[in-house]
C-alpha cells in the first residue's frame, strides 16, 4: 500500500471513529428536561420492532389455527369467542375513573381536586401483597439480570452509564398499563432484581392515558419517556419506615402548575409568596398521594411549555401523565429506598 493511500485510509477511519464516539455520547448523555433521555429514533426503532414481533406471533398463531381447522373442524372450539367476551367484560369492569392531575388550567383545578379526593382507597386485597423481596445483597453475584440487560441495551445504554444504585424500570404498553421492576446495585457493581429473577414488583402499574412521549406538554395526558432521577418521596399521614428524603404533605403543601408563576413546577409550602392562579393543593388527593415520589421531569430550570407535577404515586387507573402503582407497592418502594440511595427511573414505551 502506498504511503499516500495509507494516510487517506487512516484519516477516514479516524473520522468514522470520532463519529461513533460522538453518537455514543448522544445516546448516553443527552440531558433535557431535568433527566437523561434517549433520542426518539431509538425508541421508535424498538417500538416498531416490538409491534412487528407481535404481528409475527399473531400470524404464526393464526396459521396454526388454520392448519388445525383443515384436519378437523370440530377442533376449533367456541372457547375462543367466550374468552374474547370474558376479556371484554373484564376490561370494562376494571375501568375506574381516570385520574386528574395538576396540569389543568385554573378553572379546572377544583374539579381535578374533587375527583382525586373522591377516588376510592386502594384495597390491600385488590392486589397481591409484596412478599419474598430480596433486600439484602446476594452473595457471590457475578451476573446482571437478563431482563435488565435487555431493557438498557435495547435502548442504547450500557451498565457503565448507570452511575447510581437504585433503579426503577417502567415497561408500559399501548393500553396504558405497565410492569414495574426494581433493581439494586451490589458493592461490586452488579445488579439484582429485588422481586426475584425476571419478576416485576407489580404488573398493575399505569401511565398516562395518552401514552408516553418526549417533551410532553401540559394537558397532553402523556408520561415522559426516558431516564429521570427520582427526587424526594412524600406521604400523607403515616410516615413510611424509610431514611430516604421525604416530605409530609400538609394543608399548606401546593405544587404550582401556573406557567406564569416563578414557582412553576415546584413545591411550595403556604401562600405567603403566592404569585400563581393555579396550583395543586396536594392534601386533597389523599388516596393518590398517600405515598409517592417526585420524578424529576422539567424540574431543573423548568420549561413553561412542558408539563408539570410528574410523580410516581398510588393509583389503579391510567393517569394524566404520572406513573402509578398499588398503594402497598408504593409504600414498599419508599421503604426500599434509604438515605444512601441514588435513584433513577427509566420509562419505556
Amino acid at each position: 500500500m502506498k504511503k499516500s493511500t495509507l494516510i487517506v485510509t487512516q484519516t477516514i477511519l479516524s473520522l468514522i471513529l470520532a463519529a461513533s464516539v460522538g453518537s455514543a455520547a448522544v445516546l448516553t448523555m443527552d440531558i433535557r428536561s431535568g433527566g437523561k433521555i434517549l433520542p426518539q429514533e431509538i425508541f421508535q426503532f424498538n417500538s416498531d420492532n416490538n409491534k412487528k414481533s407481535a404481528k409475527n406471533d399473531t400470524s404464526v398463531s393464526e396459521n396454526k389455527l388454520a392448519e388445525s381447522s383443515v384436519v378437523s373442524e370440530t377442533e376449533v372450539k367456541p372457547a375462543v369467542q367466550s374468552s374474547a367476551e370474558e376479556s371484554k367484560n373484564t376490561e370494562e369492569s376494571s375501568k375506574p375513573p381516570k385520574e386528574e392531575t395538576s396540569s389543568k388550567p385554573a378553572e379546572e383545578s377544583s374539579k381535578a381536586e374533587s375527583k382525586a379526593e373522591s377516588k376510592p382507597q386502594e384495597s390491600s386485597t385488590a392486589n397481591a401483597q409484596v412478599t419474598g423481596l430480596i433486600l439484602e445483597e446476594p452473595k457471590d453475584l457475578k451476573t446482571n439480570p437478563k431482563e435488565l440487560t435487555k431493557f438498557i441495551t435495547g435502548y442504547g445504554y450500557d451498565y457503565d452509564s448507570l452511575g447510581f444504585n437504585h433503579f426503577i424500570v417502567v415497561d408500559s404498553d399501548s393500553n396504558g398499563t405497565a410492569k414495574v421492576y426494581c433493581y439494586q446495585k451490589t458493592s461490586k457493581g452488579y445488579w439484582w432484581n429485588i422481586a426475584g429473577d425476571a419478576k416485576p414488583i407489580t404488573d398493575k402499574g399505569f401511565i398516562g392515558s395518552g401514552g408516553a412521549d418526549f417533551d410532553i406538554k401540559a394537558g397532553s395526558k402523556k408520561t415522559p419517556l426516558g431516564f429521570y432521577s427520582l427526587g424526594d418521596g412524600f406521604y400523607i399521614g403515616e410516615k413510611p419506615n424509610s431514611t430516604y428524603s421525604l416530605f409530609e404533605i400538609t394543608d399548606n403543601t401546593y405544587w404550582v402548575n401556573d406557567p406564569k408563576s416563578k414557582f412553576y413546577n415546584q413545591k411550595v409550602e403556604g401562600t405567603d409568596k403566592k404569585d400563581w392562579s393555579s396550583a395543586e393543593h396536594m392534601i386533597t388527593a389523599k388516596d393518590a398521594y398517600k405515598y409517592g415520589l417526585v420524578i424529576e421531569f422539567n424540574t431543573s430550570s423548568p420549561d413553561k411549555k412542558l408539563a408539570s407535577a410528574i410523580f410516581m404515586h398510588c393509583g389503579n387507573a391510567v393517569t394524566d401523565g404520572c406513573v402509578v402503582v398499588p398503594e402497598n407497592i408504593m409504600k414498599t418502594i419508599l421503604e426500599w429506598l434509604d438515605k444512601d440511595s441514588s435513584a433513577y427511573i427509566l420509562i419505556l414505551p
